[in-house]
């Protein structure tokens, strides 16, 4: 496949770059602060104390002494999932990504990558969630020497974000909650894969912006939820789950409904018979939102969608 240089990304772009491209392309080889210490909360049952194990994204061994209570958040779909399971009041800390306004009172600690480690530390966070991928070899040491227990995580594909819930409801001791979220999930795009069922595929583009364009490509969790919603995503052949291509690469297929990250994201010239459909950011963040993030991509593909079949079926947990 042709490549050209990568200059500068989009505004829509840069907010998403250090989760979705840097992540997944460079790393692909390898009123009161929330979150206060529970641990005198008389709520707190004995079970809660008891000591949780967790086997990361990595496949590393986490244990910690019991539900993580003071939790600093690097990677905002995992934010979200903590809210998500009712875990927020966990959060003492967040990236300059997370900028929910329930989460504006949170202190950050600049990026996801690389964050500032004298931040985390006056936080006393007793467990962080940051990103799996060999592109930050610093931050996971540094906790190591300061003795921070941390997780990774790692949302490639819907599976990926689905075993985040799962992890982090077991470090925060809500699994119920973490496993009825994921239900919810999986029955949701279950439903909506049967309402799309009957309607013409279309050939798509998923752009993310840049000079040449990055797209999605195999493997993410943005190539399933195409899939899913009744699209064939036109770079299912790449060789890597986000990659550049070529302005030659992309007049070479056919593309029928681009999907693109802003209004920035994509030179029309280059598919001048598609149909461009501006997405918004959400669904570039694989959290708690997924099935919501997918409804959406339904309509953009498709327009107002048929009512649920009635005899779709709910997959079990």
């Amino acid at each position: 496949m042709g490549r050209a240089r990568v200059t500068h990304p989009s505004a829509g772009l840069r907010r998403v770059l250090p989760f979705l491209l840097v992540l997944a392309v460079f790393g692909c080889g390898e009123s009161d602060r929330a979150g206060e210490s529970r641990a005198d909360d008389p709520s707190r049952g004995a079970a809660d104390q008891r000591p949780v194990e967790i086997v990361d994204a990595t496949g590393r061994t986490v244990l910690l002494d019991g539900p993580a209570t003071r939790i600093l958040s690097l990677v905002p779909s995992a934010t979200l999932t903590l809210r998500a399971i009712g875990a927020s009041d966990r959060l003492v800390g967040r990236t300059d990504y997370d900028d929910e306004p329930w989460a504006s009172g949170l202190p950050s600690v600049g990026g996801g990558l690389e964050p500032n480690l004298e931040a985390i530390v006056t936080l006393r966070p007793d467990l962080v969630v940051r990103f799996a991928g060999s592109q930050d070899r610093r931050t996971p040491q540094r906790l190591d020497d300061l003795g921070i227990p941390h997780v990774a995580v790692r949302p490639d594909g819907i599976a990926d974000v689905l075993e985040t819930v799962r992890m982090l409801g077991q470090a925060t001791g809500r699994r119920a909650e973490a496993d009825s979220l994921a239900t919810a999930i999986r029955s949701d795009l279950a439903r909506l894969e049967a309402r799309v069922a009957p309607l013409p595929r279309k050939s798509v583009a998923y752009v993310l912006g840049g000079t040449p364009p990055w797209v999605a490509g195999p493997g993410t969790y943005i190539h399933e939820l195409v899939t899913l919603v009744g699209g064939d995503n036109v770079f299912a052949d790449l060789d890597a789950l986000y990659a550049p291509v070529s302005p030659e690469e992309v007049r070479s297929r056919r593309i029928e409904v681009v999907l693109a990250s802003g209004v920035e994201a994509f030179d029309r010239s280059l598919a001048p018979e598609a149909r461009i459909e501006i997405v918004d950011e959400g669904l570039e963040i694989p959290g708690p939102d997924l099935a919501i993030s997918a409804h959406r991509l339904a309509e953009l593909l498709h327009g107002p969608l048929p009512p649920v079949p009635p005899d779709a079926e709910s997959p079990g947990p």
